[in-house]
């Protein structure tokens, strides 16, 4: 009888973690779906964008400009932009992770203050194409390279004039949930991580097709 009580204690044992284990996983393949968000929050009337803004089809990317995942996703995002162009609203957020990339908020910033002189795009390639390079004797070298009045620069990243406008889009990131970079919003929808263009391409088609 011991015998046949210890067994049965087993088996119920082995029920009840794997009815545990599976819990586990079916909590865990919900948190990787993507999160669905809603749209407020997530386009700014001063944000960064490309392509038209009446386009059915709208990416935001929250980034860090050194993020070395950011700059992996750089040609995918670029290939698809360029692919797509007015069927889509591509918009750049930041969203440094300062406590690991301490010059990604000033990288920020400086990007911020080319786009007052129109340069935002060009300048952005350029901070991920010298990622390791980003103190702020790099920032300045770089909007004298672009031919920017680097008076006026300089004095916007001195004053920290756009230092808000970078904060604001980390709080509105936190807010959709947003954790690390790059994160992506395709109409709304969450997808943590870059995304191959396959990926981009599956899903603004299917959001084309409706």
């Amino acid at each position: 009888m011991n015998s046949l009580t210890d067994k049965g204690i087993f088996i119920g044992i082995g029920v009840v973690s794997l009815v545990i284990v599976l819990v586990g996983v079916f909590s865990l393949s919900n948190g990787e779906k993507p999160k669905e968000v809603s749209r407020e929050g997530l386009v700014k009337e001063n944000s960064q964008v490309l392509g038209s803004k009446e386009a059915r089809v709208v990416i935001v990317e929250f980034s860090d400009f050194q993020c070395p995942a950011c700059k992996a996703a750089e040609p995918t995002v670029k290939k698809i932009t360029q692919e797509y162009k007015d069927k889509i609203l591509f918009v750049y957020r930041h969203f440094p992770i300062i406590a690991s990339h301490p010059y990604a908020l000033k990288a920020a910033e400086a990007a911020e203050a080319a786009g007052e002189q129109g340069k935002f795009w060009q300048y952005h390639d350029i901070l991920f194409e010298n990622q390791e390079n980003q103190k702020t004797e790099d920032l300045l070298k770089y909007a004298q390279d672009l031919g920017l009045d680097t008076q006026k620069f300089k004095e916007a990243l001195d004053s920290g004039r756009f230092k808000d406008k970078v904060t604001s889009d980390m709080d509105d990131g936190e807010n959709l949930g947003v954790s690390a970079t790059p994160t992506f919003f395709i109409n709304e929808q969450m997808y943590k991580g870059a995304l191959s263009y396959d990926q981009f391409k599956e899903l603004i088609d299917k959001e084309l097709a409706k």
